[in-house]
């Protein structure tokens, strides 16, 4: 069941959306809080799915509220609608998106807008409960993996600390003379067996057409030389593969004629099995990595499906509805109406055109269709005309690319990087100019931002972090996937310029 708690200091607007809500949402179990404190208290015992808060409430108005449910970890998951008649400028919507809100809604509004809004939240919630649900399986299994690893580095130390060994003596054609018990534990053979009967050779048998094992004892005893630790493969009596290390060192008589060698071999085929176990778990746990970044890319792109609904729905449900009632009110001004008539009709058709303004403007900040309709480089230089109509910044863009020959969800991630750097160069750069270059070199795709502003020399990147922002670390992870990369240079008062690559051949 959906648990949806509504926060408002009037109890006659809870009543109305608890009306709203039950009639329109089924399963639907709502709660609600008549202050902000209130509201805090509920959400952090109910765990709501979503959360719909009035911003203008005496005491704890709904930014703080929304602000400290943001920096509280068991409530920073929920999504929140932000609902208030007097949020009107653009600075107060951006305030609101700035300290968490999922989404925003003006009074007076349809029923229809705000369960369509809700069902979003739901969307929303459910796709990061799922997320965090395989989040925390998969670093559970890590967490295991990384224990089995500690527990076989620990294993490998008792096999060293106990390792079973045997001494040996061959002469000078490699037979053996002497060989001592533990070798039955080893080859399982008797060292009767073996005394007088086989040569140091006959174990080392090939095991594959690579295995050069006893091509070197043949150089050995060629050489007559001493060798330490040497590891060569064989196979038992029972044609078990198994893994020694050999030391020894040649023997000669009183008349320094070579007549054999001494040495020891220790079994290290535990060892061996144990690493290579090891490699199949780090193998393992690179490729739940992977999943892992693959999961986050995949909710990148539900992320932008839904901005992109939302502002669709913005530009073509609620955009024309807006542009149809003008057109109704503009049609009074030819009637003969009184003079206070009219002065409202044209004071309602201005405050129209400013909702058409401000739709149209939260539709481009959800999702430009410029970057549908035209691409990725008309989207970059439609941001550059924003940046400088807004922040008195002069900027330029320069491609040697017509056009980018890239996917849907790479044009997406690569204007939301694009776009995160910009707005990094407008919040802390303090430049006065901004230049995008696009490029190819070497088989890559390239994308440089270029400022002139106070520059950094933190190599975590910190300083071009910000809150809800990418940040670099985030950056470099998303153009992972793309097998693409981030090159940044930059120093104290002589500007910052980053660039991203991608491959052209994957794209």
């Amino acid at each position: 069941m959906n648990k949806i708690l509504a926060i408002d200091d009037l109890s006659v607007n809870l009543d109305l959306i608890r009306f709203v809500l039950t009639r329109n949402i089924p399963d639907c179990n709502v709660f609600t809080a008549i202050s902000g404190k209130e509201g805090i208290r509920l959400a952090k015992e109910v765990q709501p799915n979503a959360i719909l808060l009035d911003i203008v409430m005496p005491e704890m108005d709904g930014f703080q509220v929304c602000e400290t449910l943001k920096n509280d970890e068991s409530t920073k998951h929920i999504p929140i609608l932000l609902i208030s008649a007097y949020m009107q400028t653009t600075e107060d919507r951006i305030k609101g998106l700035d300290i968490g809100a999922e989404a925003l809604l003006a009074k007076p509004f349809e029923n229809a807008e705000l369960i369509s809004q809700l069902k979003v939240l739901l969307r929303i919630n459910r796709a990061e409960e799922q997320l965090r649900k395989k989040n925390e399986s998969l670093e559970l299994f890590i967490k295991n993996q990384a224990e089995e690893i500690n527990n076989n580095e620990t294993r490998f130390l008792q096999i060293s600390d106990y390792a079973h060994e045997f001494f040996w003596e061959v002469d000078s054609k490699g037979k053996f003379t002497y060989v001592s018990a533990v070798v039955e534990n080893i080859l399982g053979l008797k060292s009767e067996e073996i005394i007088g009967k086989k040569y140091i050779f006959d174990f080392y048998r090939a095991v594959s057409e690579k295995d050069e094992s006893k091509k070197i004892l043949f150089d050995i005893f060629k050489d007559k030389s001493y060798y330490n630790n040497i590891e060569i493969s064989c196979l038992d009596s029972t044609n078990r593969k198994i893994w020694l290390t050999i030391s020894g060192f040649p023997i000669y008589d009183k008349t320094s004629d070579f007549i054999g060698y001494r040495g020891v071999t220790h079994d290290i085929t535990g060892r061996r099995k144990a690493e290579e176990e090891l490699k199949k778990s780090l193998l393992k746990i690179k490729e739940d990595h992977k999943k892992l970044k693959r999961l986050n890319a995949e909710l990148d792109v539900a992320e932008e499906k839904e901005r992109r609904r939302i502002a669709e729905y913005l530009h073509d449900g609620i955009g024309q509805l807006l542009s149809i009632a003008r057109i109704s009110l503009s049609s009074l001004q030819k009637k003969s109406l009184s003079e206070d008539v009219i002065k409202i009709v044209l004071k309602s058709m201005e405050l129209l055109n400013e909702a058409i303004v401000r739709s149209r403007n939260l539709t481009y900040d959800l999702s430009p269709p410029i970057l549908y309709e035209l691409g990725l480089i008309p989207a970059i230089r439609w941001k550059l005309n924003q940046i400088e109509s807004n922040n008195k910044i002069e900027t330029t863009i320069q491609s040697d690319v017509s056009k980018l020959e890239i996917s849907n969800d790479t044009r997406i991630l690569l204007y939301r990087i694009v776009s995160e750097l910009l707005t990094n160069v407008t919040k802390h750069a303090e430049a006065s100019s901004v230049k995008v270059n696009i490029y190819n070199e070497n088989q890559d795709y390239c994308i440089s931002v270029h400022d002139n502003g106070k520059g950094f020399n933190d190599a975590d990147g910190s300083t071009l972090k910000n809150g809800g922002g990418f940040g670099l670390s985030s950056i470099r992870e998303r153009l992972d996937s793309l097998q693409g990369q981030l090159d940044i240079e930059s120093k104290i008062n002589k500007g910052a310029k980053v660039t991203v690559r991608i491959p052209i051949l994957n794209n």
